[in-house]
């Protein structure tokens, strides 16, 4: 009995754990962020995600889960330069292929260390929209 239950058990936990951090479709995302307004976010087939446009420098990162007033929210979370250590969370609602960014924070490293946000409205309204691009990145 415990043979058939391994297999089970192990297909269902494989399941469950590819659905559940999905992420974002792979591709190319681009928009305008507050002021920020040549904005991109890449996200490769293996799941890797770069931003670009945001920080002075390319950051990359991963889909995690986060939380945005007490609602569960898909994120990107991304890790600043060696020289300045920092994470940054973008979280975000699919619509219709392209993200809908409802806000932007970041943190430092150490105990204690929180997420704040990083633009003057802790939640934007209207929610900036990074569209999916067809076809090649430049």
């Amino acid at each position: 009995m415990s043979r058939l239950f391994s297999p089970n058990l192990f297909f269902l936990t494989f399941l469950f754990g590819i659905s559940g951090c999905a992420g974002p479709e792979e591709g190319y995302y681009s928009g305008t962020i507050g002021s920020k307004k040549n904005v991109t976010i890449e996200v490769s087939h293996e799941g890797e995600v770069t931003l670009d446009g945001y920080w002075k420098e390319s950051l990359h990162g991963r889909h995690e889960t986060g939380s945005l007033k007490g609602e569960t929210m898909d994120a990107l979370v991304f890790e600043g330069p060696e020289s300045k250590k920092f994470k940054l969370r973008l979280l975000y609602q699919e619509d219709g292929g392209d993200l809908l960014i409802r806000a932007i924070h970041s943190r430092t490293y150490g105990p204690g260390a929180r997420y704040v946000p990083t633009e003057k409205k802790g939640v934007f309204e209207p929610p900036p929209r990074l569209s999916r691009q067809d076809g090649e990145h430049n």
